[in-house]
């Protein structure tokens, strides 16, 4: 199957990445993340999509910590990064789990006092299931960027872009990845376990609004997997922002970060 787009016009610029971190939970795994530094008592935790990791957010991560918006963490989520390789066959809240181990071990380590909890794609839409959690009510923000959501929701492409395709069971994930960029560092298959960990409830807006959560949704109009316009949709009314933007497709909306940083600010 054909990618939509050309990986080739996406550069991650390593000179902008943050060095990898690790930290052990108290579940005694080992899970990765990058750190953004400024001078500032806000957080943002920024979290990846399928197929790659924290690498590719480094442009919107070191461009939010540069404007002095707020510290960013783009961890890696277990299976990713220092855990590649483990099983992702894992419980259905081993994700959020995961994020209140990180979120300990940052406040042990840097002063914090404000967050927004963010994320691309799959990351994306494990921003909004969080939203509608209880555990969302240590996020003063949430940021989705072109989230993933169910079919239920009516809201991918018929073709993902040619960037996943499902399993025969309807859930897991397989990432096309050219064998051209293929490196060895990542993930091409995702278990429905975890998917079904990361993606939001069926009854999600219902929950949002329940929890009345301060919430911005931000697609490309040219994006090839999700569609921009049923977020408008599906969103309006229970987003403060719901934001269409003009020219960017599925990997551009966190590669060209001028546009969106706006988002971010309190």
């Amino acid at each position: 199957m054909k990618l939509a787009f050309d990986l080739r016009d996406f550069k991650i610029p390593v000179d902008r990445l943050a060095p990898q971190e690790a930290f052990r939970t108290r579940q005694k795994d080992v899970l990765s993340y990058r750190f953004y530094p400024t001078r500032s008592e806000n957080l943002v935790i920024l979290y990846h999509g399928v197929g790659g990791d924290s690498r590719y957010l480094c442009a919107l991560a070191s461009a939010i910590a540069k404007a002095g918006i707020a510290q960013v963490v783009t961890p890696d989520f277990r299976c990713h990064g220092v855990s590649l390789g483990a099983s992702d066959v894992i419980a259905a809240n081993q994700l959020e789990i995961d994020l209140e181990e990180l979120i300990i071990h940052l406040k042990m380590k840097f002063s914090i006092k404000s967050m927004i909890l963010s994320g691309h794609s799959l990351g994306g839409g494990f921003a909004l299931r969080v939203a509608a959690s209880d555990v969302g009510r240590q996020f003063s923000k949430f940021v989705a960027l072109a989230p993933y959501l169910p079919e239920s929701f009516h809201a991918l492409t018929p073709d993902l872009g040619g960037w996943i395709f499902m399993d025969k069971d309807g859930e897991g994930i397989n990432v096309n990845y050219p064998e051209i960029f293929k490196s060895g560092e990542e993930k091409t298959h995702y278990s429905s376990e975890f998917v079904r960990a990361a993606v939001v409830p069926e009854d999600l807006l219902f929950r949002l609004h329940k929890e009345n959560v301060s919430l911005c949704i931000a697609t490309g109009d040219r994006d090839e997997v999700v569609i921009g316009s049923r977020h408008v949709e599906i969103f309006e009314g229970i987003a403060s922002g719901v934001v269409l933007e003009k020219g960017l497709n599925h990997l551009t909306i966190v590669s060209k970060p001028s546009v969106i940083l706006s988002l971010y600010e309190s």
